[in-house]
């Protein structure tokens, strides 16, 4: 078996540490995206509960403009149209935040392979040493708000919708009633296992 030069094993590392780095930056472009929608469809959640109305008529258009065709949909499919949507883009975003979080654990660990390569001098530490090192008071605050405050938001946001659902139903077993409650407990569930994920970070 033909050894590998330890030239070879720099390079090599030396690129894979910069696909990562790549990919890191496309995740974090992803994840803002996806914040954006999830606030959208919070929107949409607070114009529903509110004015559920206007909400309809706007779903209409929204169809109509989109796929030709003019639906008349009932406002109990609606809400839980909104609350499937409100799912899947918190789960989404949690998951490619969760997904950046354990890359940059990646990357650290790359960083200091790549290290030994230099006696004591400070290099490919970017992402490591050298971006933790005198963390700005205003990052801490940002990371505060990304890990504690926004997910509270959510929590009380989807405790307070399903609670009402509950409170203002005619029926209390009804299909529509119990399928939003699976749906915003399954949210709930997302957003403390993202909580207590973030927590472990720190």
């Amino acid at each position: 078996m033909t050894a590998i030069s330890s030239d070879t094993k720099f390079q090599t590392l030396h690129e894979h540490y910069k696909d990562t780095f790549l990919n890191i930056k496309e995740s974090i472009k992803l994840r803002d995206k996806l914040l954006v929608l999830v606030l959208l469809v919070l929107a949409l959640v607070v114009l529903y509960t509110f004015w559920p109305a206007d909400a309809i008529t706007a779903f209409s258009q929204i169809t109509a403009q989109k796929i030709g065709i003019a639906v008349s949909i009932d406002g109990s499919f609606l809400g839980s149209i909104i609350w499937f949507a409100l799912l899947a883009t918190i789960v989404r975003y949690t998951q490619v935040v969760i997904y950046i979080e354990r890359q940059y654990a990646y990357i650290h660990h790359i960083e200091e392979e790549l290290q030994k390569n230099y006696d004591s001098e400070i290099v490919f530490t970017r992402e490591g040493k050298s971006y933790l090192n005198k963390y700005p008071l205003f990052s801490d605050w940002i990371c505060f708000l990304y890990t504690t405050i926004f997910p509270l938001i959510l929590i009380l946001v989807v405790l307070s919708k399903i609670t009402s659902e509950w409170v203002n139903s005619a029926c209390k077993f009804s299909f529509p009633l119990l399928l939003n409650s699976a749906l915003a407990i399954s949210i709930l569930i997302s957003v403390v296992l993202y909580m207590l994920f973030m927590r472990k970070q720190k």
